[in-house]
């Protein structure tokens, strides 16, 4: 394998350290959000994801590992 070839994967796993940490970050706000009141409407506004799948995060059905 070419060093640029090496290079280039060495990116792709340092830029999916940064989407795991960012994901994980994201979901948590979610999480803190929802305990101190805000709700599922507002912040599937915020989020861009469902209210369905809010809830299934304030329920602790949501993504795996985050």
């Amino acid at each position: 394998m070419s060093n640029q070839q090496n290079e280039a994967r060495e990116a792709v796993r340092e830029a999916k350290k940064a989407y795991d940490q960012a994901r994980s970050t994201f979901f948590e706000a979610i999480k803190k959000a929802l305990a101190v009141g805000v709700g599922p409407s507002d912040l599937s506004r915020d989020s861009g994801f469902t209210r369905e799948y809010i809830a299934k995060i304030r329920d602790g059905k949501g993504p795996k590992g985050v």
